[in-house]
């Protein structure tokens, strides 16, 4: 900072403006041929950029500095008249410095030997700005848009440029007009709220789900009719199987009604039947658990026996408490998923691991039958002759 204490502030002193704001804004730096290019993607703290303008100046430039009340990167790509940017003349410079994550730049250095000029409701300045030679002129940029305020910087620019061609422009803001934490938080706040999970139990049967729903069996999922299931009943003196003790459960709600038939064979419980309204469904999903555990499904569907209709629980889990099996009906036990372990990826990376295996095996047993020469001509004896026996 030495060739800035000897010369004259580039900024407002970090007082005028009332404090700092830890947030970060973009800055363009132009003006003398000297400026540098700068990596556009990097994050510069207050010390780095003042530095970087450090190198910019010396004690015969003059120094003008274009403040916004509010800047942010989002602005400058974001804003449009029309078709076109809001920033048509900082666009045209061929040679300037652009810099989108600058930390407090205007309470960067410090001083107070700057002349501050307001920009005024009615266009102009609150008083005459004459370049000179180590002068440094801050002009607030508080009244107008984006739009305006961008003829003005390039036609002031340009009258002080003919006034005084050593000069280097900044233009900048005080705080940022976008905020990420913001707008996390307002995304946060308008997104919809997680499903709770409807619960249906009695004293033999648990169930959990999300949703649930029903239609044509071509229909999209927005298509479906949905439908809350509220209650579980156990229905008595069902006999569908032989094999082993039966439970029939009733699923009943507004409109709906699914009827679940449960049988416990050898240390196992599968379901043997669903209807949904008196309609009997085609069992695509075999259900057949270890009776400790509970059956999960992402997307459970069941379709009528024509094919016309389907049913859907989405995230459902469900068991049945067979009497002297489980001792709670409280919990779920551990889960059994509806998804295979052998998926079709698994498959298909199988499939290929035998191809290659085939195609190895099939090169080294060609490698393994090359045979080398067991004779070598001698230049000072008899040439070998081979028959055609050998």
């Amino acid at each position: 900072m030495g060739k800035l204490g000897v010369s004259v502030v580039l900024f407002l002193a970090f007082t005028v403006y009332g404090g700092a704001n830890a947030d970060s804004v973009p800055v363009f730096v132009w003006g003398k041929p000297s400026v540098t290019y700068v990596p556009a993607l990097s994050r510069y703290t207050s010390s780095e950029f003042a530095a970087l303008v450090d190198a910019q100046i010396d004690e015969k430039t003059f120094t003008i500095v274009f403040a916004e009340d509010r800047l942010s990167a989002e602005d400058l790509s974001q804003c449009r008249l029309k078709t076109q940017t809001c920033f048509k003349n900082l666009q045209q410079l061929e040679r300037k410095s652009y810099l989108p994550s600058v930390e407090e730049p205007l309470s960067a250095l410090e001083g107070s030997n700057a002349q501050s000029v307001q920009l005024l409701s009615d266009g102009s300045l609150s008083e005459k700005i004459v370049p000179q030679a180590g002068g440094v002129v801050v002009v607030n940029l508080s009244n107008g848009d984006f739009a305006s305020h961008d003829a003005l910087i390039d036609a002031l620019y340009n009258r002080l440029r003919n006034e005084y061609p050593n000069i280097v422009a900044i233009y900048t803001g005080k705080t940022p007009s976008f905020s990420y934490s913001r707008l996390v938080r307002k995304t946060r706040q308008t997104e919809e709220p997680e499903p709770t999970p409807d619960i249906l139990k009695n004293e033999v049967f648990l169930m959990t789900y999300e949703k649930f729903q029903y239609g044509p069996a071509d229909a999209a999922p927005e298509q479906l009719t949905s439908a809350k299931l509220t209650d579980a009943v156990k229905v008595d003196n069902t006999t569908l199987d032989a094999q082993g003790p039966s439970m029939q459960i009733s699923l009943t709600g507004a409109g709906a009604k699914v009827d679940l038939f449960f049988l416990h064979t050898q240390g196992s419980w599968e379901i043997k039947g669903v209807w949904f309204n008196n309609q009997e469904y085609y069992l695509r999903h075999r259900v057949h658990v270890n009776q400790h555990f509970s059956y999960r499904c992402n997307s459970w569907e069941y379709y009528s026996l024509d094919l016309a209709n389907k049913i859907v629980f989405e995230e459902v889990q469900l068991q049945p408490f067979f009497p002297g099996v489980s001792e709670t009906t409280e919990k779920f036990g551990d889960a059994w998923y509806c998804v295979g372990f052998t998926s079709g990826g698994i498959l298909s990376g199988l499939f290929l691991v035998l191809i290659f295996l085939i195609i190895g095996s099939y090169g080294v047993s060609w490698m393994m039958d090359i045979r080398t020469m067991d004779r070598f001509d001698d230049p000072k004896g008899k040439t070998i002759t081979v028959s055609t026996t050998e």
